[in-house]
């Protein structure tokens, strides 16, 4: 990072800084989104199972959800068949990225450090990347839909992806390899989150639109 930062290092660290702030809201937004997938909370006209979360039932998830379902069915003869396939695919791959977007944070913090900087600083670029999230951030923590916010995450996941691949470009330029690999690294990271929050809108739009019932890809 030293040799990326030889000739300006205020303004890297400014860049780091907007990919940090950046990071830190998709945290708070993948937690939220987390939160949203394990509460279980039903649609708004009673019948949309689409949101069941698995992960408070312990080991035998399925057919607790499965009892649960058919109680509030009302009619005991629901089947496995009732549990949404896109969410029992996507919760514990949505919690992989979300650690990964932790992961970002704490290397972006102690590149900053490194450099000199204060990574709790505010600076110019954080501040309009702050301005430029709130919209997401304002879906994601207001929405109760949960394929609205998988919509939201998806439009900052491609702005996740153009600032890694900005810094990325960046540091070749400088000639800095070290630094390069580092955050191609996290590049192709984010550009895996992009993919699976793309084929997960793609399958709830298919369900919504044209009655499918497939999930997300396969990791």
């Amino acid at each position: 990072m030293e040799k990326l930062a030889q000739r300006n290092r205020e303004k890297v660290i400014d860049v780091l800084a907007e990919r940090l702030g950046f990071e830190r809201t998709s945290v708070k937004l993948y937690e939220k989104l987390l939160a949203r997938m394990r509460t279980g909370a039903r649609g708004p006209e009673g019948g949309d199972y689409s949101t069941y979360g698995l992960s408070g039932y312990g080991s035998d998830a399925l057919s607790a959800a499965h009892d649960d379902i058919s109680r509030e069915q009302g009619r005991p003869g629901a089947t496995q068949a009732s549990l949404d396939p896109v969410l029992a695919q996507l919760l514990p791959r949505i919690e992989g990225v979300r650690d990964q977007e932790k992961e970002h944070e704490q290397w972006l913090e102690a590149c900053i450090r490194s450099l000199g900087g204060d990574p709790r600083k505010k600076t110019e670029r954080s501040k309009l990347s702050a301005r430029e999230t709130s919209g997401i951030e304002e879906v994601v923590m207001r929405d109760a839909e949960l394929p609205h916010l998988l919509h939201a995450l998806l439009a900052a996941e491609e702005v996740e992806s153009a600032g890694w691949d900005l810094l990325a470009e960046l540091a070749d330029e400088a000639g800095d390899d070290d630094a390069r690999s580092q955050f191609e690294k996290r590049l192709q990271e984010e550009r895996q989150h992009l993919d699976l929050l793309r084929e997960a809108v793609r399958a709830y739009s298919a369900r919504e639109i044209l009655g499918e019932g497939a999930g997300p890809a396969a990791p």
